[in-house]
């Protein structure tokens, strides 16, 4: 009986995920906010990419975390380029201050598999998993209360392929701007 109510639960959460994914398309950024109303935007080479759904099963659509001890924050978001699933955007910053330009310790974009840039390799195409960059792009964040566990800010960083070490493929991530609810961990 057990097992058959966790499997009904379990269900019920994964419709609800699937069904909570809008499926209009989504045409405006979303406002510059600092409430923790969990809004994630920005414009990969100019197309403008919406966070907030389309994670994969079991798995958060958007949010953060901040572990205490080592003071890193990670955060980013699932979303969409139109109507279509897009992949997520994910950074991380070592000891975050506010109002203060501070480079990515790393930050990649992963696209949904529709959207992956083509790319030369030894067996001939294949296509670029991951847009990633290391200790290079900026984030400001504007608001961090550990308190309210809230986290706001604008980024922009430029993704260049890792699935193969000679590319010259990049994804300019321009205009970001989030405004997230995250967990502390105190690791």
């Amino acid at each position: 009986m057990k097992a058959k109510l966790i499997f009904l639960l379990l269900s019920l959460t994964g419709i609800i995920n699937v069904s909570s994914c809008r499926k209009e398309p989504i045409n405006e950024m979303p406002p510059e906010t600092q409430t923790g109303a969990n809004t994630f935007g920005c414009l990969i080479d100019d197309e403008l990419f919406v966070g907030g759904c389309c994670a994969p099963w079991m798995q958060s659509a958007i949010g953060g975390e901040y572990h205490s001890i080592s003071k890193k924050l990670y955060f980013g978001a699932y979303g969409k380029i139109g109507n279509k699933a897009a992949g997520d955007i994910y950074m991380q910053i070592d000891t975050p201050q506010e109002n203060i330009t501070q480079k990515f310790t790393e930050a990649r974009y992963a696209p949904d598999s529709d959207l992956r840039p083509q790319i030369a390799t030894i067996n001939g195409i294949g296509y670029c998993l991951t847009l990633s960059t290391a200790n290079d792009g900026t984030c400001v964040i504007t608001k961090f209360d550990t308190i309210k566990k809230i986290v706001s800010g604008r980024f922009e960083f430029i993704g260049i392929c890792t699935s193969n070490s000679d590319s010259t493929v990049t994804k300019h991530i321009t205009e970001g701007r989030f405004d997230l609810k995250f967990d502390i961990i105190n690791e």
